[in-house]
């Protein structure tokens, strides 16, 4: 019998040695990795707070930390948007900033941004003429896209033919159509006027529209015009207007620059409009871009812009410039 009692107290020292084990295991468990878990959540908020700040959307940049920036005429409004949201700006301010500080020419500012008198450009894409001189130098373009406008083509309000095919405007421009009535309209000779090389417009009308075709070489001097402003003139008022035709950017002629009796031509179809160009099915849409060089530091005030212009906030300036803003 004495024996039967030694066994039942060993079991009960044992059950209560396991039971103690528990707990001091239960309470090791908690203090090591229950507390890690809390501090470990403790930390995450300025991780997230960090990503944030990174994204961009905030940035905000002082008149001396702003980059050296021009841009082709038509992008001119916007740059003067974005100082308008950096700065704090007026439009007062902002037209002064623009006249100070840049000069709309694309072939020029392409140059200047490959010299390194500019630090970011916006514009279309550079001609074949330019890639060529940023070769030379050794120089690469970095471009990202921020918006989009389309390409339009214009003609005097009294003439009929409202629509055109790209085929109809290619024969156009190498001269195998010459008059109006082989594409429906009346029996008049053709003018169709051109942009000097290099400039965004021709550049734009070489590689969306004629693409291997060669243009034809203008019959006279008159008819290859140095200015976007001067080839709407031209379409409006020159005396053989009615029967002209030409080419500009469509934000520029819609807003920057318009003539009551200038339109724009349909296109396989379809007008150039703000809801065609945002939603693609106008076939001449195109894409605006910010460029800078390749070797342009990563952590730079001109890389930060540009991610901005990216973020919802810069989205705004894009399309308080015109322009209609990046798809999501």
């Amino acid at each position: 019998m004495e024996e039967k009692k030694v066994k039942i107290s060993l079991g009960t020292v044992i059950l209560i040695i396991i039971i103690l084990g528990l707990i001091i295991t239960g309470v090791w468990y908690y203090l090591t990795y229950m507390k890690k878990d809390e501090s470990a959540q403790v930390v995450q908020e300025p991780e997230v707070e960090e990503i944030q700040e990174d994204s961009g959307e905030n940035l905000k940049l002082t008149e001396a930390e702003f980059p050296k920036v021009d841009g082709a005429t038509a992008m001119l409004p916007m740059i003067g948007q974005i100082t308008k949201y950096m700065f704090g700006y007026t439009d007062e301010q902002a037209q002064a900033f623009l006249d100070e500080n840049t000069h709309g020419n694309t072939a020029e500012v392409y140059e200047e941004l490959i010299n390194k008198e500019l630090d970011l450009i916006f514009v279309s894409e550079p001609s074949d003429d330019i890639l060529k001189q940023a070769q030379e130098a050794e120089v690469e373009f970095e471009m990202q896209g921020i918006g989009y406008d389309g390409f339009v083509f214009i003609i005097n309000k009294q003439n009929s033919v409202k629509s055109l095919t790209l085929e109809q405007i290619q024969k156009i421009y190498t001269g195998e159509i010459t008059n109006w009535k082989e594409v429906g309209g009346e029996d008049a000779q053709i003018i169709a006027y051109q942009r000097e090389a290099n400039s965004g417009s021709q550049n734009l009308m070489e590689k969306m529209v004629m693409k291997d075709l060669k243009m034809k070489e203008p019959e006279s001097a008159s008819l290859k015009i140095e200015s976007m402003a001067g080839i709407i003139d031209a379409i409006s008022n020159f005396s053989n207007a009615k029967d002209s035709i030409g080419y500009s950017i469509y934000l520029y002629a819609k807003e920057q620059y318009v003539k009551d009796n200038v339109e724009f031509l349909s296109i396989n179809g379809v007008y150039p409009s703000d809801e065609t160009i945002a939603d693609g099915t106008y076939p001449l849409t195109k894409v605006v871009y910010a460029v800078c060089r390749k070797d342009e530091p990563q952590d730079s005030n001109v890389r930060k812009l540009m991610k901005w212009l990216e973020t919802e906030e810069g989205q705004k300036a894009v399309v308080a410039g015109g322009y209609t803003g990046l798809k999501k």
